[in-house]
C-alpha cells in the first residue's frame, strides 16, 4: 500500500488481510467486523492532488474534528486504508485517475460499511456522468474539479454538517447579496459587472437589483430608468406576484433585467419585515441568478438582502478600514438558507498607497477568494460610457470571471455540481 503523505496510522488490530478480486482489483478487506457498540468516525477524505484538499479544508473549515480528515493519496491507496479501519459514516473519493470510474466505484463497495454515504470528485464533465453516479450507483452527490469553496458548500457542507435543506425553500434560482467594507469600494460596480457577465457570457437570465430606494444607482450604471413598483412591492408583500415584477423591471439585453427604485430623497420608505424576503422569492422562481447590491451604508433593504441571500459577497479595498470593517461584516447574522461562509473580493489591489494582499490576508486570516486590480482608466471610463468594464478583454472581466468560478458557476450558467 503507499503510503499516505499525511501519515495515516492504522490500528494493529486493524490492519488490512488480503483480499479476492473484486471486478478486476485485488482489493485488502477488513480482518474482522467492527463491534455494533463500536462509534464510528464522522467523515474522511481522499483527493490525489493538493488544491482540492486545500478547497476541501478550507471551506468545511468548523465542521470537521480536523483538518487531518482530508487526505491526499491515489485512489488505490484511499481503497486500502478504508479497507483496514472502521469506515466513518460519510466518505469522499476522488475517482480522478480511475481508468473506469464505475468499476472503480464498484470496488469502494466492497470496502465500506453498509450505510455508507459516500461523496465523489472527479475530472470528467457531464450531466449523464452526474446522473449515472448520484441515480443509478447511490453515490449522494459529485463535483467536478476543479473544486470550488461554494461548490463545496453548496453541494458538499449539508451533507457532512448535518444541515438539513428545505427542498421548498431552496427551489428555484439563486440570490447573492454583495455588500462593500466602506462606501467607495466598488461593491456596486463589481455587481452591476457580474450580473451582466452571468446575462451575457454565461447566458442565464439575470436580475440586478439596487438595495438603495433612493438613488437608482444600478439603473444608471446600466443605462436605463429606474422604476416605481419596486417599493410597493416591499410595501405590500401579499401582492407580490409576477404581474407585479413585470411592470417593475427593466431590461437590459435578452437575458438581463434590472429592479431599481428613485424614491425622493425626502421621502422615508417603510416596509414590512417579509417584503425582501417574499420578493426574493418571487424573483428566484423567473431568473436564475439574482445579484442584489446592497450597498455599503446598509440602508434597512439592504440589511434585509444581506439576511435573506443565499450567498454573501464582500468587497474590500486595501486599506485598514477594510480589515476593520470586515469583522463587523462577517458578525451580520444570515439566514437559515445562507452559506455559511462570505466570499471575500479585492478590489483596486495594488493601488498606490495601498495595503499589499498578502499582508491584509495574513492579517485577516483568510484569503481572498477575487482579486481585481486597480484599473483607474478602464472602470471609470465604462461607466460613464453606460457600459460594462466585463465587456472589454482583461484584468477586471478575469477577476468577475474567477469570482463566478468561486460562486460554483459554469459556462452553462448552473452550480457545480
Amino acid at each position: 500500500m503507499q503510503d499516505s503523505p499525511l501519515s495515516l496510522s492504522l490500528p494493529a488490530a486493524q490492519q488490512a488481510s488480503p483480499a479476492p478480486e473484486a471486478r478486476g482489483l485485488s482489493l485488502p478487506r477488513p480482518a474482522a467486523l467492527v463491534p455494533a457498540s463500536m462509534k464510528r468516525g464522522k467523515f474522511i477524505g481522499f483527493v490525489n492532488d493538493d488544491a482540492s484538499a486545500r478547497v476541501l479544508r478550507e471551506a468545511l473549515l468548523g465542521y470537521l474534528p480536523n483538518s487531518n480528515q482530508v487526505h491526499v493519496v491515489e485512489y488505490q491507496s484511499a481503497l486500502a486504508i478504508l479497507a483496514a479501519m472502521t469506515t466513518p459514516e460519510i466518505v469522499l473519493v476522488d475517482l480522478t485517475g480511475a481508468d473506469q470510474p464505475m468499476n472503480a466505484l464498484m470496488a469502494l463497495a466492497e470496502v465500506v460499511e453498509p450505510g455508507t454515504i459516500v461523496l465523489t470528485v472527479g475530472a470528467q464533465q457531464g450531466l449523464n456522468f452526474y446522473r449515472t453516479l448520484t441515480k443509478g450507483l447511490g453515490i449522494r452527490d459529485y463535483l467536478p474539479k476543479p473544486l470550488t469553496h461554494a461548490g463545496v458548500e453548496q453541494n458538499f457542507l449539508p451533507v457532512i454538517a448535518g444541515i438539513a435543506s428545505d427542498k421548498a425553500v431552496l427551489r428555484g434560482g439563486r440570490t447573492m447579496a454583495l455588500t462593500g467594507t466602506r462606501g467607495g469600494v466598488g461593491a456596486s460596480t463589481i455587481a452591476a459587472n457580474l450580473a451582466w457577465y452571468l446575462a451575457n457570457e454565461m447566458h442565464r437570465h439575470t436580475l440586478l437589483l439596487d438595495g438603495a430606494l433612493s438613488t437608482g444607482t444600478q439603473a444608471l450604471n446600466l443605462d436605463v430608468r429606474a422604476a416605481t413598483g419596486l417599493t410597493a412591492a416591499l410595501q405590500m408583500p401579499e401582492r407580490v406576484d409576477q404581474l407585479l415584477i413585470e411592470r417593475s423591471i427593466t431590461g437590459v439585453g435578452n437575458r438581463l433585467d434590472v429592479l431599481a427604485g428613485l424614491e425622493g430623497l425626502d421621502k422615508e420608505v417603510d416596509f414590512n419585515p417579509d417584503g425582501a424576503a417574499n420578493l426574493l422569492t418571487a424573483l428566484r422562481g423567473r431568473y436564475n441568478y439574482v445579484v442584489a447590491d446592497a450597498g455599503a451604508r446598509l440602508e434597512p433593504l439592504g440589511r434585509a438582502l444581506l439576511f435573506n441571500a443565499q450567498q454573501r459577497v464582500i468587497v474590500m479595498d486595501p486599506s485598514m478600514i477594510s480589515i476593520r470593517n470586515l469583522e463587523r461584516l462577517m458578525d451580520l447574522p444570515g439566514g437559515s438558507t445562507q452559506h455559511p461562509r462570505a466570499l471575500l473580493v479585492l478590489n483596486h489591489a495594488g493601488a498606490p498607497g495601498g495595503l499589499a494582499q498578502h499582508y491584509m490576508e495574513q492579517s485577516m486570516g483568510l484569503r481572498f477568494d477575487a482579486v481585481i486590480p486597480a484599473l483607474p482608466r478602464v472602470v471609470p471610463r465604462a461607466s460613464q460610457l453606460g457600459s460594462q468594464a466585463a465587456a472589454l478583454r482583461g484584468p477586471f472581466r478575469n477577476g468577475i470571471a474567477t469570482l463566478c468560478a468561486v460562486l460554483g458557476i459554469t459556462t452553462q450558467g448552473t452550480a457545480a455540481g
